[in-house]
């Protein structure tokens, strides 16, 4: 109980190591993603409204079906100049949800640098994403 009586006197270097920790962590991470094959370098514009993803797979299914290639890439082709919105039906438990996430969460890789689970990818940059 020695040490919990003086943590306040280190509280500040402490803390300020956990957070450089952390980014690193966040790289590391980041860096594996990077590495695996079938992910690809996203190219991202700034001067265009546009989410092009050939053969995007949602990046937590991908993972947790392993090798069995059950997913079924989608491709998604939406821009300022062309098709803006996209209206997503189905049956139940057919997918909608999972492709409209996977579509997020592609987009929010590529906005913070990451590499993507598709063939190709062009996304502009996005401020905001808002789900129902």
């Amino acid at each position: 109980l020695f040490w919990y009586s003086h943590f306040s006197e280190h509280y500040h270097p402490v803390s300020k190591a956990v957070g450089h920790l952390a980014t690193i962590d966040c790289l590391f991470s980041l860096a594996q993603v990077a590495k695996q094959g079938d992910y690809c370098r996203p190219t991202v514009k700034d001067n265009r409204r546009e989410i092009i993803i050939k053969n995007g797979r949602h990046p937590v299914i991908d993972v947790l079906l392993g090798e069995q290639d059950q997913y079924v890439p989608n491709t998604t082709n939406l821009s300022g100049d062309g098709e803006r919105v996209m209206i997503i039906t189905g049956p139940n438990m057919g997918g909608k949800s999972s492709y409209i996430k996977q579509v997020a969460l592609i987009t929010v890789m590529a906005q913070i640098g990451s590499y993507v689970p598709a063939e190709e990818s062009t996304i502009g940059i996005v401020d905001g994403i808002f789900t129902r």
